[in-house]
């Protein structure tokens, strides 16, 4: 099975983005409703599989991030942002699932949790919460087809978070509480989803990484990197608004700052099991430890932004 071209906004364009409150909210009781979490998600989102056709839209991005959209099979388009979001879930979702149900050494636990962060995500696109009955689309076990088909769930994820820090800059001029109250909590249900994904795109063996995914980058381009990710950019700048954020939500913050952390440690888990103790593609210093980075300065950094690395004044 080939990976599907997804077409999102560029990531700027959510800061533009027309802004609506979820009509419903799915109801986190009836997670297991179609006997998995997942299958249930599937189900969901399959029925808004959208025909629109977008317009062209005059990228702003730089050649080495056009690079890392061609790899993961994603254009970019303009017309209104969450009405394209909305087609994308309703595209890749369900076959990550089926992805998914290939098999993967992930538990329950994380299961739900990937599930209730994209259930979130699917409310904030406007997606009905009723899950007619669905069938997802068989597939076999394939390494490199995952490693890309679910790297498309990251961008949906980061799109989801993009959004999301737009109506919350919203909900702070207007000084809404719980509005406000419940985007933080939401985000911090899409960054715990992060998490996982990063454990789901990577589940296969260390052999698979070695003899086909590492080529296959090297192949696209001998420098390829996740540096070269302008959602993830996007993301990490405009977590900037956290800060305006009152103290009186002390609970939601700190809940998206250890699943900040955790998400980087789920990163760095990643490399350290695929490369070790080398340096990634793109690094210019063959010293320099691609987990010890994540780790450490980029972290750092990202926490640095949000406003959350120490105490809050």
């Amino acid at each position: 099975m080939q990976v599907e071209t997804l077409t999102l906004p560029l990531p700027h364009d959510w800061f533009a983005a027309e802004t609506a409150l979820p009509k419903t909210r799915f109801r986190m009781s009836k997670l297991k409703t179609k006997g998995s979490a997942l299958h249930g998600l599937a189900a969901r989102v399959s029925q808004a599989r959208a025909q629109t056709e977008f317009g062209e839209t005059d990228s702003t991005l730089d050649g080495a991030q056009r690079l890392f959209d061609s790899y993961f099979l994603v254009e970019r388009a303009s017309g209104p942002p969450v009405e394209m979001l909305r087609a994308a879930i309703a595209q890749a979702l369900p076959i990550c699932v089926a992805d998914i149900e290939t098999g993967v050494e992930l538990d329950e636990t994380q299961f739900e949790k990937l599930a209730r962060g994209l259930h979130r995500l699917a409310d904030w696109a406007l997606i009905p919460a009723d899950m007619p009955d669905f069938t997802p689309p068989q597939m076999t076990a394939d390494p490199l087809f995952r490693w890309k088909q679910q790297h498309q769930l990251f961008f949906l994820i980061i799109h989801g978070m993009l959004y999301l820090l737009h109506v919350l800059e919203e909900a702070l001029d207007r000084e809404h509480a719980p509005v406000t109250q419940t985007i933080l909590s939401d985000f911090a249900d899409l960054m715990e989803a992060s998490k996982v994904a990063f454990h789901l795109a990577a589940n296969f063996s260390a052999e698979a990484y070695e003899d086909l995914i590492r080529p296959d980058m090297t192949a696209h381009d001998p420098h390829f990197s996740g540096l070269f990710y302008a959602d993830h950019k996007e993301l990490v700048t405009s977590l900037r608004v956290l800060k305006r954020v009152p103290d009186d939500f002390e609970e939601e913050l700190d809940r998206i700052s250890a699943a900040i952390s955790e998400t980087y440690d789920a990163h760095a888990h990643v490399c350290l099991r695929f490369v070790g103790e080398t340096s990634s593609l793109a690094s210019k210093d063959d010293s320099r430890v691609a987990a010890e980075s994540i780790r450490g300065k980029y972290v750092k950094r990202t926490k640095v932004i949000a406003g959350l690395a120490g105490p809050r004044s």
